[in-house]
């Protein structure tokens, strides 16, 4: 009779390579994940993010002219007689990538004051009321710095703030004629309709 010799045990050597390429496999694999999350953030971004609906944008378009209303006034000032201009298109704003669908549009609403400052001392008085007023509403306040000597508004800070509601308020020179210029920016909005009567 013959017998037959039990079969060698295994080596574990292999085991340990096993789990290596587990673990490189699972770790390739949430990079991957990662990298796709990000792709798709991106896109996101480029895309603008949300759709508002024309009544949602009319909305936004009414909270931003008065946002900048507020601060006119909080310079004693009535807005209304102060009035720049109003504007929603901005070439910065558009989609030139073709991101957006049919009947979708993007457009930054922006109104500027001109308060006509009696002098640089006043302008200078008014840029403190409002860092002091904004920072009292606990918004994050940035001086802007004078533009340099042979610039437009040369010598004249200016002060910027966002509010809770994502628009942007500033009182500074205007970069090509220098007038002291209060703008609430409403930012860059993805919308339906197009609204006219702001």
């Amino acid at each position: 009779m013959t017998t037959t010799p039990a079969p060698a045990p295994h080596s574990s050597a292999p085991a340990p390579r096993r789990r290596g390429r587990v673990v490189a496999l699972v770790a390739g694999g949430a990079v991957s994940v990662l990298l796709l999350a990000a792709l798709a953030q991106g896109c996101a971004s480029l895309a603008g993010g949300a759709v508002l609906s024309e009544t949602a944008y009319r909305e936004h378009l009414r909270y931003t002219r008065e946002a900048g209303e507020d601060a006119v006034r909080r310079l004693g000032i009535d807005p209304d007689s102060v009035i720049k201009r109003k504007e929603m298109a901005n070439a910065s704003c558009k989609d030139d990538l073709g991101m957006d669908s049919d009947g979708v549009t993007r457009d930054r609403p922006t109104v500027d004051w001109t308060p006509g400052f009696a002098s640089d001392t006043a302008y200078t008085a008014a840029v403190d009321t409002l860092r002091k007023e904004w920072s009292a509403r606990g918004l994050t306040v940035e001086v802007l710095p004078a533009p340099a000597t042979g610039e437009p508004g040369a010598g004249l800070p200016g002060v910027r703030a966002t509010d809770d509601r994502g628009v942007e308020l500033s009182l500074r020179p205007d970069r090509y004629d220098g007038e002291p210029t209060l703008t609430a920016d409403g930012g860059c909005v993805r919308h339906q309709g197009y609204p006219t009567d702001w």
